[in-house]
């Protein structure tokens, strides 16, 4: 009889310890995340509608079908996902996403970000447009999403964020190449960073396939009713090279029209809107100008992105 007691109290102990190391692994998994989630008290009239998810890896197929594929190529490591709701029954839904870098956080974030969008002063950039609140910080992306613009839940999209914000320790700065866009005349919010062609594609559709083998980039909308896009390349060599695969691309291509060399080493288009597109290099850079802009202006502004470039270095 002992005997058989002592069996199942060690049985007994053995499934606690399993249990216990089980749930601690577990929690070590999301606690880096985890941690970021508001707690009901701070977040008033508010609480946790649901259980929380969490998606690692390639399991992001799994939560957003047919849209994965650019988180994947900014960084993607993880999300989590919690769902609120007040006695109202308005809903909020929270993502926080840990990409791989900082550089990583603020690409998607400028992905996901519109430029009718109203800055706010959140993380290293924030931004809020109808019922969708994003901001970056560090190497995490916060999504927050309110599905309708009623004040009760706009006030309340804001609330959650400060409150997710304020857990979040790390920082960020935005990658060197987005300081090379020339300030005057920029549309601030109109920025997007690319670390690949997909990004890059969404943006402006010049090719389904990467003429330009695109690992980093940005693209800035001026007032003056043009599009700047800044390509940066590890050297030189590579640059003239990736140049040259693209004039051919665009020569070859029945989309674009009137294609005619532009001061050296440039070229120019015209696409299938009717817009002017001048493609130039630098450097390392390649320079594309997209827009209803005369060919003086173009010169200035690649003139301009030589001189600045040269006094930097």
């Amino acid at each position: 009889m002992n005997r058989n007691i002592n069996l199942f109290v060690i049985l007994f102990s053995s499934c606690l310890l399993l249990l216990f190391y089980s749930s601690k692994k577990l929690l070590s998994a999301q606690s880096d995340l985890y941690k970021y989630l508001p707690d009901e008290d701070k977040i008033e009239g508010w609480k946790k509608d649901g259980s929380l998810q969490q998606y690692k890896g390639e399991d992001l197929y799994l939560y957003i079908d047919g849209g994965a594929e650019i988180y994947y190529e900014y960084g993607f490591r993880k999300v989590i996902i919690q769902d609120y709701i007040n006695k109202n029954e308005k809903s909020i839904s929270l993502e926080i996403f840990e990409m791989t870098t900082p550089e990583s956080a603020y690409g998607i974030y400028t992905f996901k970000t519109s430029p009718e969008g109203k800055e706010l002063d959140l993380g290293n950039g924030a931004q809020l447009a109808d019922y969708y609140l994003n901001f970056w910080k560090g190497n995490i992306l916060v999504t927050l999403t309110g599905f309708d613009e009623d004040e009760e839940t706009i006030n309340g999209l804001l609330e959650i964020a400060r409150v997710v914000e304020s857990e979040i320790e790390i920082s960020g700065t935005r990658p060197p190449l987005v300081s090379l866009l020339p300030k005057k005349n920029l549309v601030p919010q109109s920025i997007k960073y690319f670390m690949g062609n997909l990004g890059l594609y969404n943006s402006y559709s010049f090719f389904t396939k990467d003429v330009f083998g695109l690992k980093e980039g940005v693209k800035g909308d001026y007032r003056d009713g043009y599009s700047l896009l800044l390509i940066d390349y590890e050297d030189n060599v590579v640059c003239q090279k990736k140049l040259s695969e693209a004039k051919k691309s665009f020569r070859e291509s029945p989309r674009y029209k009137n294609y005619k060399p532009f001061v050296e080493k440039a070229f120019q288009v015209k696409n299938d809107r009717g817009q002017f597109i001048f493609i130039s290099s630098f450097e390392r850079y390649i320079l594309i100008v997209v827009g209803t802009v005369t060919q003086a202006q173009v010169k200035k502004i690649f003139l301009n992105f030589q001189e600045y470039i040269n006094n930097k270095t």
